[in-house]
């Protein structure tokens, strides 16, 4: 369950704090602010601080202990891991500076102290390189043998790049056929815009198989873990479903995910992105296909799939 940031705020905020969060349009902005918000307001609880003699210098405590490292049961420890990851601090102050910007514009304070605070630098390179076509095939093949749900989600991802919140909220309904055969699937990506994706044969074949005809609920939905009693409702996919459905498919591939590093949904995307790319596509094409919306995203992904067999260290090979 989320947290809810209203619990950890004076009782005269909690009409500010659901103001601010109605006010963002995408649904999933809403929800990462909410979290974010009430990890923000948690820390400043427990020490005592109100949201409204925060100091610059508190946020940038509060930055300091997002970065600090800490060992396994989130104790600081001088070898440690972060205690979150860079993008997930940068987000997070992101969410903190929008709240006081908010309250600044709401005239509930007169400035923000948030607004020249710091945050981490982040790597613009995408997150994880995409699996090879050997790797692709048998991730696959193993999807196809649990049946077409786990198929059609795997092909969803490595052959059309959907993002994952992208299959979680399509619908039965959004699988349309082209008047010269075939079908698309319209899909709600980043900021609620409607996207129409062509699919491939191999795609088209899992999603149909899986479907069976049915043109109601959500595309993808499974029986709810939580009732053991044989009539367990079924629900709609979560993101964290598929992280562990992709997870299980890798073990089943034989895939050496200590090698690969984790194995996420965003990889299969990647995959797409590179493997439409080494098969001829122009960066245009892949930019519109992969429905980035700076071409600069698309170009990160040529790079790096490129790098190393056009790295010019490659010209001192000895004869």
């Amino acid at each position: 369950m989320a947290l809810d940031p209203v619990r950890f705020a004076p009782v005269e905020l909690a009409g500010v704090i659901d103001d601010f969060l109605a006010a963002q349009v995408s649904p999933r902005t809403r929800s990462s602010y909410r979290t974010d918000l009430a990890i923000f307001l948690r820390w400043l609880a427990a020490r005592e601080l109100g949201p409204l003699a925060v100091k610059r210098a508190d946020i940038d405590r509060y930055r300091n202990w997002l970065s600090e490292l800490v060992d396994g049961d989130g104790e600081p420890a001088a070898h440690g891991q972060p205690r979150f990851a860079a993008a997930t601090v940068a987000r997070r102050l992101t969410t903190v500076r929008s709240f006081y910007a908010y309250l600044v514009d709401q005239r509930v304070i007169d400035g923000s102290p948030a607004v020249r605070v710091k945050g981490p630098r982040v790597s613009s390179e995408p997150r994880g390189r995409g699996l090879n076509e050997d790797q692709t095939r048998a991730l696959i093949a193993a999807a196809a043998a649990r049946g077409p749900e786990a198929e059609a989600i795997v092909r969803l991802m490595a052959s059309n790049g959907l993002r994952v919140s992208e299959i979680t909220r399509a619908q039965a309904a959004d699988l349309e056929p082209e008047a010269g055969g075939g079908h698309s699937l319209l899909i709600t990506g980043k900021g609620g815009k409607r996207y129409r994706v062509p699919l491939n044969a191999s795609t088209e074949r899992a999603v149909v198989a899986h479907l069976g005809g049915r043109r109601h609920g959500f595309l993808f939905r499974r029986a709810d873990r939580r009732r053991r009693d044989g009539n367990a409702p079924l629900t709609p996919y979560t993101q964290q479903a598929i992280w562990r459905l992709i997870a299980e498919l890798a073990a089943d591939a034989g895939l050496d995910v200590e090698q690969l590093g984790s194995l996420h949904p965003h990889r299969l995307r990647a995959t797409f992105v590179m493997s439409i790319l080494d098969r001829g596509a122009s960066l245009q094409a892949a930019q519109d296909a992969s429905r980035h919306s700076s071409p600069a995203t698309t170009r990160r992904y040529d790079r790096m799939r490129s790098a190393f067999a056009e790295h010019p260290t490659h010209l001192l090979e000895d004869p």
